[in-house]
């Protein structure tokens, strides 16, 4: 940077007005505008080293957050496929039923499994790859199979709860078309409150149009439907864990993941109307959320059950290639909503 101090130095020699008391010089006019000329100068040679101190640091930054390592991508990939593999296998083996201490040791063989076949796969790209099962978390399955079956309880009670107070994840429906109401006011209907705001969920057919609708209230109160044709089969799957009807993205579900805040209240309301098989999974144990009168125990025959599950896990995995080294644990809890 250039050395103003030369400048301010001729500046103060400059010759002023003499007569000043004790031989004292005073700057005249012209001088003092070339003192305030040397000033300027001189200010304006300090921004422009600022600002060049700073352009500096701004682009060495960016290159540091840089990167062409595409074995980044590989991690990034795998760490998916292992919370997809772990999802699928959780509750796969959930549905195989068992106590909590058969469900962890056949989740965590099932897994293992999954984690040498990966690596097998993982290697033929030039990677090492590994996972394992860290954790659990018990939980419930709500459940009923019987297909001919409205959705009351065992009491056949058309309003009731399922579970308060709960996390709530894997909610699915399978629902015939023929049971379901043909107005929405007495139709089927799902609620899921965490105390401060709820989404519910309701769905019920038009035989005009011959086409099934599910109509969401969010939090706010606002109403959307979207709707499956009727050639779609005799049953309509609506899955709020992925926020699918049919298999098709259904927006308004979407509500129940992003309205929804902490432990929530679960309830059936006119359960008389609608006939089929669902599943969902709560995050407090069997012991807790078993009731008799509304639920009948696995193996029974009965509908509905109330049974031990694994309502999460937690994995962990590990990625290498080449000179990336990646290890992360995961929760897994698919289809979480509250």
């Amino acid at each position: 940077m250039a050395d103003v101090t030369d400048a301010f130095e001729r500046a103060g020699d400059a010759v002023g007005e003499a007569g000043a008391p004790g031989g004292a010089r005073v700057l005249g006019g012209d001088d003092r505008g070339q003192l305030m000329l040397v000033a300027a100068l001189a200010i304006a040679v300090l921004l422009v080293g600022l600002a060049l101190t700073l352009n500096t640091a701004i682009y060495t930054e960016n290159l540091a957050t840089r990167t062409t390592d595409t074995n980044l991508d590989g991690a990034v990939t795998h760490g998916g496929a292992v919370e997809d593999g772990a999802g699928a296998l959780l509750d796969e083996t959930n549905r195989e039923g068992g106590t909590y201490g058969e469900l962890n040791d056949s989740f965590g063989e099932a897994f293992g499994n999954w984690s040498d076949a990966a690596a097998t796969l993982a290697a033929v790209r030039g990677a090492a790859t590994d996972a394992s099962h860290v954790d659990r978390v018990r939980g419930t399955r709500i459940s009923q199979t019987d297909a001919a079956r409205n959705f009351t309880d065992r009491n056949e009670t058309t309003d009731w709860t399922l579970a308060s107070d709960v996390g709530v994840r894997g909610v699915r429906f399978n629902v015939s078309r023929d049971s379901l109401a043909t107005s929405s006011g007495s139709a089927f209907e799902l609620v899921v409150d965490d105390g401060t705001d709820a989404v519910e969920t309701e769905i019920y057919q038009n035989t005009t149009q011959g086409r099934v609708f599910v109509a969401v209230e969010d939090a706010g109160g606002t109403r959307t439907t979207c709707s499956v044709a009727a050639d779609a089969g005799d049953y309509v799957t609506v899955d709020l864990a992925d926020g699918r009807l049919n298999g098709t993205a259904c927006d308004p579900l979407d509500a129940v993941h992003t309205d929804l805040d902490g432990a929530a209240t679960v309830s059936y309301r006119n359960a008389g109307a609608a006939e089929g098989s669902y599943e969902l999974y709560v995050d407090e144990t069997n012991a807790t959320v078993f009731d008799a009168t509304k639920y009948a125990s696995a193996g029974s025959g009965s509908s509905p059950v109330a049974q031990e599950a694994l309502y999460a896990v937690t994995v962990s995995y590990v990625y290498e290639s080449g000179e990336t080294y990646v290890y992360r644990e995961l929760r897994v809890a698919p289809g979480e909503i509250a």
